[in-house]
């Protein structure tokens, strides 16, 4: 599932990261590789950014990085 598809305060863990060396090495460097836990805290209406809680960061990110990870929703 993509994190685009997540709703405000699910939590998932990521399992990919489908977008090219330079995204992934910027999410990397924000926090964001494969195994670690995001919980989605808000989506901005009009295809704004969405913004993630990844361990004690809060991180925005726009629609078309947030396509690229693909998470497994955690009960």
């Amino acid at each position: 599932m993509k994190s685009t598809a997540m709703k405000p305060g699910q939590k998932g863990k990521v399992k990919s990261i489908s977008k090219g060396s330079k995204a992934e090495r910027k999410m990397f460097e924000m926090g964001i590789i494969p195994g670690v836990e995001i919980e989605l805290l808000s989506c901005y209406p009009f295809k704004g950014p969405l913004l993630f809680n990844v361990g004690q960061m809060q991180i925005a990110l726009g629609r078309g990085m947030a396509e690229a990870v693909d998470v497994e929703i955690l009960p």
